[in-house]
């Protein structure tokens, strides 16, 4: 398929993504053929909130969740399977599992194939499903709570455990859940049977209130980051391969210094909502080469790169740029590693960018811009 298709994952009518004004006009995730200088749309394959997307190793299949449910209600969340053609890069619907929670924002498969690991931000639930071997789901074969005693710092945001993400390092050892309720990431080795058993050091613990949403390793997997969407701040974390720990070694801010932008007094009846004359934290994601690091700012609607000390995994801020847009939730970089693409959520569009092979700073020059209903994530095949 040579890498010629991407596709957008929303957030679908009639539902609203989080703290937006206006009800999504999508209907489900979008196809597109990859050109030079243009993103062609050649299919819309509808199903409910598949505000996440990822596809399996060989790209023969893409998985979404459908961030379906109501809090202390019916646990209506779901993970969906479809099957990609070589061909024409269009999706075909194979078959959808409830993942016994509300409201899963993540999902990721396993390094061995075998499971689709997904977060329950709703109901405070890890799941892990296994993929049968034509590539549909099968039943939950495990699930890890977190609970949570009382109430963490911020409590419009923090009142209950919200797992935001669930990732595999690139050798496989460890699993891992972000909760942003928590302020904390999980760590757990993925048993055949894909139980979750909790790793030597089973838990890392963010600076109170931080709100930890999504986490990339370095190529190597000697070092850890970790995006904190509540105090837009990004913790370095030395990793310790053979006992699961992390040894902090610093933060930064998403933001530059003496920034107008501050931490949000989230609404209480509309948590997601990132008030003017403030910011959250998005999206992260490293180069390929580990050289460089990428995070989206919420508020200021801009795309930090920080610059990577190999040596001793610090970061520096190098430079800052628009995403010409609202609200930057999702952000990939496409299979050749030259091309970053941010989805704006609030304004429907998504935003290339070519990235420098000297510098790492993104080009504004060489943007293209592309209409599409609440973009909030991306995959390639």
């Amino acid at each position: 398929m040579n890498n010629q298709y991407l596709y957008v994952a929303s957030y679908t009518y009639p539902h609203f993504a989080p703290g937006a004004a206006s009800v999504s006009e999508a209907k489900g995730i979008s196809v597109y053929k990859i050109e030079a200088n243009d993103l062609r749309l050649i299919q819309v394959m509808e199903t409910p909130n598949p505000s996440f997307i990822t596809t399996n190793a060989d790209k023969s299949m893409l998985y979404c969740v459908n961030e379906l449910g109501i809090d202390g209600s019916s646990l209506d969340g779901r993970v969906s399977a479809f099957r990609i053609d070589r061909e024409t890069g269009e999706l075909s619907f194979v078959n959808t599992q409830l993942t016994n929670g509300n409201w899963p924002c993540h999902c990721e498969v396993s390094t061995d194939g075998r499971y689709l690991l997904a977060a329950n931000y709703g109901s405070g639930n890890f799941v892990s499903l296994e993929i049968n071997t034509d590539g549909s789901l099968g039943e939950i074969a495990d699930q890890y709570y977190n609970e949570l005693e009382g109430c963490r710092v911020e409590i419009n945001r923090q009142s209950a455990a919200h797992p935001h993400m669930i990732l595999s390092a690139s050798d496989g050892k460890y699993v891992f859940g972000v909760d942003l309720g928590n302020d904390q990431v999980n760590s757990w080795s993925l048993t055949p049977e894909g139980k979750f058993v909790p790793a030597e050091v089973p838990v890392v613990t963010v600076a109170a209130g931080c709100g930890p949403r999504h986490m990339v390793f370095a190529p190597d997997n000697r070092y850890a980051y970790v995006l904190n969407e509540l105090s837009s701040s990004v913790d370095c974390y030395k990793f310790d391969n053979e006992r699961a720990s992390f040894i902090w070694g610093q933060t930064l801010s998403l933001l530059p210094e003496g920034s107008i932008y501050s931490r949000p007094e989230f609404d209480p009846n509309n948590p997601g909502k990132v008030p003017e004359g403030s910011n959250t934290g998005g999206e992260i994601c490293m180069s390929f080469s580990g050289d460089y690091l990428y995070a989206t700012n919420r508020g200021m609607n801009a795309i930090v790169t920080y610059c990577v000390d190999k040596v001793t995994g610090l970061l520096k801020a190098i430079d800052w740029i628009s995403t010409e847009g609202r609200t930057p939730r999702g952000m990939a970089l496409d299979p050749t590693g030259r091309n970053l693409y941010v989805g704006n959520q609030d304004s429907d569009t998504i935003v290339r960018f070519n990235i420098s092979e000297d510098n790492g700073r993104l080009s504004e020059a060489s943007k293209l811009v592309t209409n599409c209903a609440v973009p909030t994530d991306f995959s390639f095949a």
